[in-house]
């Protein structure tokens, strides 16, 4: 199916070869009604194949509020839409068993493709963003090159904000050539000087390629036991030739001089990534919190210390 006006308006008893099929049907009828689409609930059987599934309008369920400040609550698309298809495996096929196409909101056939479920970055836009970010080519520069290339933005599906999140998700630390192998073997000479010495790597589950890593010397170790009462950290204010944010944790003698306790280098700065390296540095120092972290605003950082030192005050630097 191409998407055009030959997809079939879903009927009870339609059935599809696999889940798969059901999904890219659903998606393209949504496209074509102008509307977007999700998956409201599904259930696996033993195989973990699905076995039923509900989807429908991106536009179905609740509207609730997830601020806690109701004088700043926030816009929602939600309108409690009821139309959804449901599906169940019968025979080895997705049967439709339930049906419901009418709409209770506006459609916009000009917003239709910027819906999350019709968002897309292709294999050739992802190969364009690596090579210009790997050449420091700022992404505002390089998504403007795609709109020239794609004649305006009308033709795109995707958002400059797509981009930045591929990017994010796509990084690893960029130590060159024989980079990682040498700080693998520097680690290992360090360790075995003094048994003292803390070091470990994150490596992608897809390629084997260093994502993160952490490391702690003995007297950084040492230095946390005595004097752990309050630790700072951020990533804001060091960058270095490989573009790669510095992550170290700091904290203050009794002569009030900054003392390092430990140091990361990090591919992005997401929950994931600062969940690692907290729980790794958590690790090092024998599982002991510290009392209280100062930290910025940052989101992502915010939520990670809130997972890995849900005990720890957590205050906001200047």
């Amino acid at each position: 199916m191409d998407g055009g006006d030959m997809i079939e308006e879903p009927k009870v008893g339609m059935k599809f070869d696999s889940f798969e099929e059901l999904m890219s049907y659903y998606k393209l009828y949504a496209k074509k009604c102008r509307f977007g689409s999700m998956t409201q609930k599904s259930e696996r059987d033993d195989e973990g194949s699905v076995r039923y599934v509900t989807l429908g309008c991106a536009c179905g369920g609740k509207a609730w509020n997830r601020t806690m400040n109701v004088a700043k609550s926030r816009p929602t698309g939600k309108t409690d839409y009821k139309a959804m298809i449901n599906a169940l495996k019968v025979g080895g096929k997705m049967r439709l068993t339930i049906v419901h196409n009418t709409h209770n909101h506006g459609l916009s056939p000009q917003k239709s493709r910027f819906f999350r479920c019709n968002r897309e970055v292709s294999d050739t836009v992802k190969r364009v963003l690596d090579t210009n970010d790997l050449v420091v080519i700022r992404m505002n520069k390089s998504f403007g090159s795609l709109v020239v290339g794609a004649g305006g933005f009308e033709n795109l599906q995707f958002f400059e904000k797509d981009c930045r999140n591929y990017i994010d998700k796509a990084k690893h630390l960029r130590l060159g050539a024989g980079g990682a192998g040498a700080l693998r073997d520097y680690f290992c000479r360090m360790q075995y000087k003094n048994p003292g010495f803390f070091a470990l790597m994150d490596l992608d589950d897809d390629d084997g390629r260093l994502k993160n890593v952490f490391w702690a010397d003995p007297r950084s170790r040492a230095a946390y036991q005595d004097f752990g009462d309050v630790i700072t950290f951020d990533t804001t204010y060091l960058t270095n030739r490989y573009r790669m944010p510095f992550a170290p944790f700091v904290g203050v003698n009794h002569h009030g001089q900054s003392i390092l306790l430990g140091a990361g280098l990090i591919s992005s700065e997401n929950i994931e990534t600062f969940t690692w390296l907290f729980q790794t540095w958590l690790q090092c120092m024998d599982g002991i919190a510290p009392p209280a972290i100062i930290a910025d605003q940052d989101r992502a950082m915010k939520n990670a210390i809130a997972i890995v030192f849900p005990k720890t005050r957590h205050r906001f630097c200047l």
